[in-house]
């Protein structure tokens, strides 16, 4: 009883006020719904899989997000669609190649495409960049197109298992005297697994990277990825560019899907073969 009587004259008593907050957390989590009710992407075509896009639209094999994605001139042309990938709609077999050609018309390079992903959103498998970031860099990134490499990784934990003594006052004094040695253990502790071969699961990040190549504004690229259990390796032209060995490989139906991608820049990509190894 002294429970509800303690309720009366609160502002959450009034239907008016609970039907309001009721709406703003509906609408909070509403993308979360939709994603959990639309389910896994569709299936509309199956490995073997060849296109040369000589026709006028990408039919129904294709989707995106977003983004003008269309035919142009017997090839799927991107105009810079910041990262919402046009997914193929097939189920990529787990010992798979991969191959197509791609041209970027823009200034600084960044090509880029994806695969095992979700068929839905960005980076949920591995991105593929050829010259990202103005030319700077390739990579094959998991999960997130600007996670560490394993150096970088092994950099970041040694440095925080070993701080640096700073001149510290007041609260913060106070503060990092709590926190740094707890962090400092959690370093160690992850640095020991790194050693091992334990840190890396499924949903952790992971990269490999070179800065030694660049895109030549017009050029057209032959690219071939092969997948042979959890190791992914990418031929530009026919040279090994970059091959990343995954400890906890993608894999289920949220890691099945191919696209085309690209950040800003006008993208062109035909010829795309898709077969099992």
């Amino acid at each position: 009883m002294s429970t509800v009587l303690s309720l009366r004259g609160h502002p959450l008593s009034q239907p008016r006020i609970l039907l309001s907050l009721g709406a703003v957390l509906f609408a909070v989590h509403l993308p979360f719904l939709h994603l959990l009710a639309r389910g896994p992407a569709k299936v509309e075509a199956a490995a073997p899989f060849h296109d040369e896009f000589e026709r006028a639209s990408l039919g129904n094999k294709f989707w995106s997000n977003g983004g003008d994605w269309r035919i142009v001139s017997g090839q799927v042309y991107s105009p810079g669609v910041g990262n919402n990938p046009l997914w193929l709609l097939l189920r990529l077999p787990q010992q798979v190649r991969i191959e197509f050609d791609a041209r970027s018309e823009g200034p600084d390079g960044d090509m880029k495409w994806e695969a095992f992903g979700d068929g839905r959103n960005h980076a949920t498998g591995y991105v593929f960049i050829f010259g990202g970031w103005h030319n700077r860099e390739t990579k094959i990134a998991k999960l997130d197109e600007h996670a560490p490499t394993n150096d970088e990784v092994r950099t970041a934990l040694a440095s925080a298992a070993r701080p640096v003594p700073r001149a510290l006052f007041g609260l913060e004094r106070i503060f990092e005297a709590v926190r740094e040695p707890v962090a400092a253990w959690s370093a160690r502790r992850d640095l020991a697994r790194l050693e091992g071969g334990r840190y890396y699961g499924e949903d952790t990040p992971l990269a490999v990277k070179r800065t030694d190549l660049r895109v030549e504004r017009g050029k057209t690229y032959h690219m071939v990825v092969t997948r042979k259990g959890g190791l992914l390796r990418w031929e530009i032209d026919g040279k090994l560019a970059l091959e990343l060995d995954d400890p906890a490989p993608l894999e289920g139906a949220s890691h099945d899907r191919f696209g085309f991608s690209s950040w800003q820049n006008d993208t062109y990509f035909d010829n795309l073969k898709i077969s099992a190894l």
